[in-house]
């Protein structure tokens, strides 16, 4: 095994940066918009000293720099990109373009609530909403899982297997501008984890994207058009395969290879703490998973069997692994930092004709940046306490609007 010799302070921002350069992009894409802007501008910083052999190509906004991603990938380049919230949404054509052409391409995205009101702050409704574009989705806590997963991210998507675009997210400020400790990996070890990018011999984009040579009837305005029946059905097919059957294994594989290489891990899929005894996990995504740990952490020392279930890739959604790891937890409450509860509406999928099946509860929180405290996470393991007494949920789903900021305010929380 090769261990990380370079110990340093980084933003997530920072961090996403080293990591591209470990993982020898060959062009950056630029656009820039808060709070991503940082992993473009320092990227660029290492491109113009000459430590990172790559080109920089900035554009007038989102929607042309992932023109130029995707066609930059199409031939044969790794490339990058960061962007978040309205960034997306003048890209979202080309989103869905990316995963349908299988075009494997990574977006960098630091978390940021989406618009009207204006606001600068996070959740992660920008990415969640894309949920249904057959897109990777990795949501990292902290820098040190930004350098580690953004290098498995290209693997995985690179995979001749899989070939799908993916987005490496963590939450926006909290994650992006804040500064962790951070273990960076020799060049050596991520040059062994990951080859140089190159494209399926046989692959041929043209092919993808252009149907004309399978249909043989009449054609209009130079497009060609396919036989419905026997194409179309059969691509989306294989491109729901590829998410949720062969994505899922190379995210494990990447996984454990990166693991064997650096000494660090994080379960792959999901990752729990805690649960061979567990009356109540906490389920989380993003740097929520870290509050929601220390609020495990500070229950179990009251007496309490809690345990935290970090979903790492909320696509493709764990969801036999999630039944697995809960199979004789009691209650399970879900937080979701989107409007949607995108996490805590697949779990109750996933769960629906368990046998013994946990309550599930799902709360909303922290939405545009507002503050989620371990006494916030602390009280709603309490309602999944309070539910596996009941044996039901007096509320199943809820918004949790509170900020609980000591112990006083949980105590009068609890007594309500």
């Amino acid at each position: 095994m090769t261990q990380a010799v370079n110990r340093v302070a980084l933003t997530g921002n920072k961090a996403a940066a080293h990591a591209l350069k470990l993982a020898r992009i060959q062009v950056l894409c630029s656009f820039p918009i808060g709070p991503s802007d940082e992993v473009g501008e320092e990227t660029a910083r290492m491109i113009q000293r000459g430590d990172l052999d790559a080109k920089l190509i900035e554009l007038e906004h989102e929607r042309s720099t992932m023109n130029a991603q995707i066609t930059a990938t199409q031939g044969g380049v790794r490339c990058a990109f960061a962007t978040n919230s309205e960034g997306l949404l003048i890209a979202a054509q080309q989103l869905i373009f990316a995963s349908y052409a299988r075009i494997p391409i990574v977006l960098v995205v630091a978390h940021r609530a989406l618009e009207p009101p204006a606001v600068v702050r996070t959740d992660d409704h920008d990415t969640v909403m894309y949920r249904d574009i057959h897109w990777i989705h990795y949501h990292c806590e902290n820098a040190q899982d930004v350098v580690d997963t953004l290098i498995q991210a290209y693997r995985v998507g690179e995979d001749p297997n899989v070939l799908l675009p993916t987005f490496m997210t963590y939450d926006g400020w909290e994650v992006s501008h804040n500064s962790y400790p951070v273990e960076l990996p020799t060049q050596e070890a991520v040059d062994a984890f990951l080859p140089g990018f190159q494209l399926p011999a046989d692959i041929d984009f043209v092919k993808n994207l252009d149907f004309a040579q399978y249909y043989s009837g009449p054609r209009m305005s130079g497009y060609g058009y396919i036989d419905v029946e026997r194409e179309y059905m059969e691509r989306r097919f294989q491109l729901d395969q590829a998410l949720n059957v062969t994505a899922k294994q190379a995210i494990e594989s990447a996984h454990a290879d990166y693991r064997r290489l650096n000494g660090r891990g994080y379960g792959g899929l999901i990752e729990a703490e805690g649960l061979e005894d567990a009356d109540v996990a906490v389920v989380s995504m993003g740097s929520l998973a870290a509050t929601s740990r220390y609020a495990a952490q500070l229950l179990q020392e009251q007496g309490k069997r809690v345990a935290l279930v970090k979903v790492r890739a909320f696509r493709p959604f764990p969801g036999d692994e999630l039944v697995t790891a809960l199979k004789g937890v009691k209650a399970v409450v879900v937080l979701d930092r989107n409007p949607v509860a995108a996490v805590y509406h697949d779990l109750r999928s996933a769960m629906f004709g368990q046998v013994d099946a946990p309550i599930v509860l799902g709360r909303i929180a922290g939405l545009g940046g507002r503050d989620v405290t371990f006494y916030d996470v602390m009280y709603m393991a309490e309602e999944a306490f309070e539910a596996t007494r009941r044996g039901y949920a007096q509320r199943q789903h809820a918004w949790h609007f509170e900020t609980i900021e000591d112990e006083t305010m949980l105590a009068r929380a609890l007594a309500r």
